[in-house]
């Protein structure tokens, strides 16, 4: 069906192209679908409650994302790791980092290399939403993962190349940011399933 418009001044109804897991606070659920970017993998649309927004994406069944505590009142920032080298995100909040021009300078700060991709009005979002794809080199401390056989390994300390897709939506009182970061060298699957879940977005003013 057709997106909705809504009026300018605050979050608007809004999906990318079609249409996240178990949030510490409660989640509308509706009727599961089934794809496939790994065989047998069942995902579930959940709404998110950020304040501002009403945010439905689709999420696998077993996902699960983390609420970060102590932020501002009214902030949020939830966030899902499917595998290392890749993130979901939903935050809210009225820093610098929640606007496109606040974040890229920030990153420009933090990293080297930044590359804008592309950085694209979204009106039907609200007036003054944008797409921001950006790339960035950050150095990365050594650390320890789990690698897919479930054993740990040590990986060294190094300069990992990263792209963000992001979503900006501004409201009454604060901005949206929703979208995913990826290692460049990632497998192309973890890429596709954070790709997915952003294009499949469905933003709601609150009620």
């Amino acid at each position: 069906s057709p997106p909705t418009q809504r009026a300018p001044s605050a979050c608007a109804t809004w999906r990318l192209s079609a249409h996240a897991r178990r949030s510490a606070r409660p989640a509308l659920a509706r009727p599961c679908a089934v794809w496939s970017h790994q065989q047998g993998v069942d995902e579930r649309l959940e709404t998110f409650d950020l304040g501002a927004a009403r945010v439905t994406l689709p999420v696998p069944d077993g996902a699960a994302f983390s609420d970060l505590e102590g932020l501002d009142s009214g902030a949020r920032h939830l966030t899902w790791e499917p595998a290392p080298g890749g993130h979901f995100m939903l935050s809210a909040g009225t820093s610098p980092g929640h606007t496109p021009d606040g974040l890229l300078a920030g990153e420009a700060q933090r990293g080297s290399g930044l590359h804008v991709d592309s950085d694209v009005p979204a009106p039907i979002a609200g007036r003054g939403a944008r797409r921001v794809i950006y790339r960035v080199t950050r150095h990365r401390a050594e650390e320890v993962v789990a690698a897919a056989d479930g054993t740990l390994m040590r990986v060294p300390e190094r300069d990992v190349r990263q792209l963000s897709d992001l979503l900006f939506v501004p409201c009454e009182a604060s901005w949206l940011r929703i979208g995913y970061r990826v290692d460049e060298d990632a497998p192309e699957a973890l890429r596709a399933r954070l790709a997915r879940m952003l294009d499949r977005v469905e933003v709601s003013p609150d009620a």
